[in-house]
């Protein structure tokens, strides 16, 4: 069991670890109230915007962006947890009004129901620049690369501003996010955030990092196994949690990115000990459980199937919700080493960015409760 000297964790973590102090150790709550940052979601900055994107081209507005179209998923969520409100978005992704739609959002912000979502043509990122152009937009945050996505906006004579896809660490992730709130004029907001992401990632690194590798579950993320098998590789950050959390990726030593597919045989060939189901698709446990081939796999046959929780946004990628994804990964791959109070966390997070007190009904369905139910382990989230 990990073990924290002190109270030197962000407050919302209500970790209820042991602490060890002087020999003897105590189940004691570091849940401390963020009084400041609960009470008010306060105003954001109105001073001009210097910012420099993924690319290192700089840019400079008069004010912090009012209209903005946000073609990578995650980030419109980004902009209404840092803002406090969906104000500021004209635009958003088709797939991130869906997670809208089915997920948390919708319910605290109804406006991101109605945002257009006629941003993209052709591949999923290709944007539709005649659309967006009609929307008059003072920014648009786009991926990086590949090149082709960024051209058409640049050309257009618009603020385009270019992030890193799928960044493979927290670093690149945390780097992200900081352009996003400049660009908003939220950096007060943004502070606590990398706060408690720094807090999590220093928490797990500090069982995991040297473990040895016998000790490590083979696991896998799959980004979708609905009606095909699309296994997170290398250099994404689903390799990142599920590397930070303790486990090894099965997947990293001979795919990058997530666009390859494989079939059950070379799932069944990989025999992870633990599958992780994204949130992108339908798939579940019960799922997995009923593939004939997949059936025989140790992660099968030990109960170890999961769904990921979607929340604000889903929890696999890179967003302002990550340090919650560190703490669950962590439990899931090593219950014996975490006992974060997970639940509490979701709390406290979630007034913070949404200014909602959560109910235990909707903790359970993020947590995808129902769809988790009789896997190993995974009573301990619940209420």
């Amino acid at each position: 069991m990990f073990i924290v000297c002190g109270g030197n964790l962000p407050g919302h973590f209500a970790l209820n670890r042991a602490i060890e102090c002087e020999g003897t150790c105590v189940r004691k709550s570091l849940t401390a109230v963020l009084a400041t940052a609960f009470l008010t979601l306060g105003a954001a900055s109105a001073d001009p915007v210097a910012l420099t994107d993924q690319r290192g081209r700089q840019f400079e507005l008069a004010e912090p962006a009012s209209r903005i179209v946000v073609i990578p998923l995650p980030m419109a969520s980004v902009v209404m947890a840092l803002d406090g409100s969906s104000d500021r978005l004209v635009a958003i992704h088709p797939s991130a009004r869906k997670s809208v739609e089915e997920g948390f959002l919708g319910k605290v912000f109804p406006g991101a129901l109605e945002l257009s979502t006629d941003v993209t043509r052709g591949g999923q990122f290709t944007p539709n620049l005649e659309s967006i152009l009609a929307l008059e937009p003072d920014a648009v945050i786009q991926w990086r690369e590949p090149d082709n996505l960024l051209e058409p906006l640049d050309s257009a004579g618009l603020n385009a501003i270019g992030l890193i896809n799928s960044p493979p660490n927290e670093e690149i992730n945390q780097q992200n996010l900081a352009i996003v709130a400049k660009l908003i004029g939220r950096q007060d907001r943004l502070e606590q955030v990398l706060a408690w992401h720094d807090a999590a990632l220093a928490s797990v690194q500090g069982v995991t990092d040297g473990m040895e590798p016998g000790l490590r579950p083979k696991a896998m993320y799959l980004h979708a196994a609905e009606e095909r098998f699309r296994p997170a590789g290398a250099n994404v950050y689903q390799d990142f949690w599920l590397t930070l959390a303790g486990g090894t990726n099965v997947a990293a030593a001979e795919l990058r990115g997530m666009s390859a597919e494989v079939n059950a045989e070379q799932i069944l060939a990989w025999n992870p000990d633990v599958i992780i189901l994204g949130a992108f698709d339908a798939a579940t446990p019960a799922d997995i459980a009923a593939n004939p081939l997949l059936a025989e796999t140790s992660a099968v046959k030990n109960k170890r199937v999961y769904k990921m929780p979607h929340g604000g946004y889903r929890w696999d990628p890179g967003s302002h919700e990550s340090h919650l994804t560190m703490q669950w990964a962590a439990m899931v791959m090593h219950p014996e080493e975490f006992d974060f109070d997970l639940r509490q966390a979701m709390r406290d997070s979630y007034r913070f960015f949404y200014n909602h007190a959560l109910t235990e009904d909707e903790i359970d369905q993020i947590l995808a409760l129902n769809e988790n139910a009789g896997m190993a382990g995974y009573d301990r989230f619940t209420r």
